[in-house]
């Protein structure tokens, strides 16, 4: 799940602090900022070496229409240590370099080496009533999008499609790692159409659409 709305109250963490882990990870990697993350190869390999018994499976279905899920202290069925579920189209599409995919597998990474041995209150505040740096799902989605997009990715991404070609990110996730960045950190306004694919201009038109026709979207 990457929902930030269903997120859970956890120690707080700082986008300083997410970068410096993601960047310590590429760096171990030996990855140029301009070249892909092999998200796979961290899931298979990388991870069981960060953290001792862990395991990941895919799974034929998932509970609330998931499409992953992340135990970060172990299942019911494996209480070695952490485990993450994938569905098989979710595997798939990022061997196929799908973008979405591959940000959902890393966000359950994130999950899995973020969150381990944290307490969570699911009865206490969530999603809107968080502040954003204590969400557990905001955290695991930064994680996901320093891995995936660092900081010097932005210094020339040159055109959108040739970007997310180039990242194996989605052109949604580009658009609003873009425009965090140039909130952030001044970077300049990449030539892409940041109106058309970022979250908040989407949700902008789903708004606009309900208030002209109504909740169903029928005239």
């Amino acid at each position: 799940m990457s929902d930030w709305l269903h997120g859970v109250r956890v120690p707080p963490m700082n986008i300083l602090t997410l970068r410096g882990l993601a960047e310590a990870i590429r760096q171990h990697s030996t990855l140029k900022a301009e070249e892909p993350f092999p998200v796979l190869r961290f899931l298979e390999w990388s991870m069981l070496k960060i953290l001792k018994d862990f395991d990941w499976e895919i799974v034929t279905s998932l509970p609330d229409g998931d499409e992953a899920r992340a135990y970060p202290d172990g299942a019911p069925h494996y209480t070695k240590g952490p485990l993450i579920e994938l569905l098989p189209h979710v595997y798939d599409d990022a061997a196929n370099n799908k973008g979405r995919p591959r940000l959902t597998i890393l966000h359950e990474c994130g999950h899995a080496l973020l969150h381990r041995h944290v307490a969570v209150h699911h009865r206490g505040p969530k999603g809107a009533e968080l502040k954003t740096f204590e969400n557990s799902e905001w955290q695991a989605n930064q994680f996901a999008a320093e891995l995936l997009m660092p900081v010097a990715s932005f210094d020339a991404p040159g055109d959108l499609e040739a970007y997310v070609q180039a990242m194996g990110v989605s052109r949604e996730a580009a658009c609003n790692r873009a425009l965090q960045l140039m909130r952030s950190l001044n970077k300049p306004r990449p030539s892409w159409p940041l109106e058309v694919y970022a979250s908040y201009a989407k949700k902008a038109r789903k708004d606009a659409a309900s208030v002209l026709h109504g909740p169903t979207g029928i005239h």
